[in-house]
């Protein structure tokens, strides 16, 4: 794929996956990209939590709060976690631990996050949620959504702009307003925007990708078209990493191997 102009490249649910994250920086920085966004969800699953807010710290133009980066602020987020996601939060809580002077820097910079944002880009306002426009931290937008045409017509009420991106589902793809998910698959799958219609766009994971792809996913978005890209990284490094943690079980390790 050739260089496009002045894009931002949208990355989310990177669940402390450092190996997925370098990886997808490296596939973006050869591109003219203007912005690198994230979407929320950086902790939570993965053993590398550390490396990766730091990572989105610094390179992100901005970051969203994720379901799972709020339970780690706070354990009432948590609520509805399944056992894996609460031993993992338990685990970066101990791993990032908020009572060392070392680790305050990072425990303020994730307190400042917010869930939902919206900011200019080619002209016009584009809006940016972890979960959806109606519950930005918790809500599924899943690709079958189609089938509660309440909840798809409720999220476009909600939301404040065109074109809304969005992750928390891991599942890349976008809805157009009154019509069913269109999944991306394949390689640099892309969708050219109609300037009349309204859009729900899912970037994918980075860190935990579960629609059967383990290659990592992110976008890139020209204010024309998005653009999914799906890149391999070092699935046995991250799931070495996990393996070797006390604390984390090893079923979060082996998932990335089949991208669930």
């Amino acid at each position: 794929m050739g260089a496009l102009a002045n894009m931002i490249a949208l990355v989310s649910d990177l669940h402390a996956n450092v190996e997925a994250f370098e990886a997808a920086l490296r596939d973006i920085d050869p591109f003219s990209v203007e912005s690198v966004v994230c979407l929320g969800d950086l902790v939570g699953y993965g053993a590398s939590p550390r490396e990766v807010l730091t990572l989105a710290r610094d390179r992100c133009a901005f970051s969203l709060l994720g379901n799972h980066d709020a339970a780690l602020l706070d354990d009432q987020d948590a609520a509805g976690f399944n056992e894996r996601a609460l031993l993992a939060i338990d685990w970066t809580r101990r791993t990032l631990d908020p009572e060392k002077e070392e680790n305050w820097d990072l425990w303020d910079w994730l307190g400042s996050l917010v869930p939902a944002m919206v900011a200019p880009f080619y002209g016009e306002d584009v809006g940016f949620v972890h979960a959806s426009p109606c519950q930005p931290l918790q809500e599924y937008l899943m690709p079958n959504a189609h089938k509660r045409p309440d909840q798809l017509a409720a999220n476009f009420a909600a939301a404040e702009t065109r074109i809304t991106f969005f992750g928390h589902t891991h599942h890349p793809g976008s809805f157009v307003e009154g019509e069913a998910f269109v999944r991306a698959e394949g390689e640099d799958a892309v969708l050219v925007i109609d300037p009349k219609r309204r859009y729900l766009i899912n970037v994918g994971s980075v860190g935990q990708p579960r629609d059967g792809d383990p290659r990592l996913g992110y976008a890139l978005f020209d204010g024309e078209t998005v653009r999914w890209r799906r890149i391999s990284y070092d699935h046995g490094a991250t799931r070495n990493r996990i393996l070797q943690a006390q604390g984390l079980p090893d079923s979060l390790g082996d998932r990335l191997l089949q991208g669930r």
